[in-house]
């Protein structure tokens, strides 16, 4: 469970974890679901489903979730605790942070050089919907090792994390999400969201 002495220590780690990886707040006084690092790409190459590469060099967005904000979420929700319930929870929240997202990467030095964003997470399954491209990791370890991390924050931020990972044990592999910053923008500038 949950709880408020948890959720102290948590944001402790939180900072240094954030000065340590370079993670800049989209939109931190609005409570926005995403951090997001601008950097060049290393990985193998990516295409997007509208056709946009993403190759070695580019510059990109590196997208993280804000777990932390995530964990509070679901303490401030726990009357009706279901996966199902959890996942529409965080997917609507992750729609309502897209538009501040983009306005983000708009005024950014390096937004006009970001073609992509991408992501590693285990919530990719409504991703399709949100208009991302889901991928495998490319490295094996690799996917082994962020699938450790993301089951230690599902243990620490959810009411009900060892029961679920217990019953789902197939579900906490984390993937590749990713789309183009057109595709991006044409379904969450500020002039609207497509909730399709």
């Amino acid at each position: 469970m949950v709880t408020g002495t948890f959720l102290t220590a948590w944001r402790w780690v939180d900072k240094i974890y954030y000065g340590i990886t370079r993670l800049q707040y989209v939109d931190q006084s609005n409570q926005n679901l995403f951090r997001i690092v601008i950097k060049p790409y290393r990985g193998e190459p990516l295409k997007t489903r509208d056709g946009v590469w993403l190759k070695k060099g580019d510059w990109y967005a590196k997208l993280h979730l804000h777990n932390l904000r995530i964990a509070q979420l679901l303490r401030e929700n726990t009357e009706h605790h279901s996966g199902i319930r959890d996942e529409l929870l965080i997917i609507r929240e992750i729609r309502k942070s897209f538009p501040a997202l983009t306005e983000y990467l708009e005024h950014h030095p390096h937004g006009k050089s970001v073609h992509v964003l991408l992501g590693t997470t285990f919530l990719y399954h409504g991703s399709k919907r949100l208009g991302f491209d889901v991928q495998e990791l490319p490295s094996a370890f690799r996917a082994w090792m962020k699938s450790l991390f993301l089951q230690c924050i599902l243990l620490c931020c959810h009411p009900q994390g060892w029961r679920r990972l217990q019953q789902q044990k197939d579900k906490w592999i984390p993937k590749r999400v990713f789309i183009s910053k057109e595709q991006l923008n044409q379904r969450y500038k500020m002039r609207g969201c497509d909730y399709g």
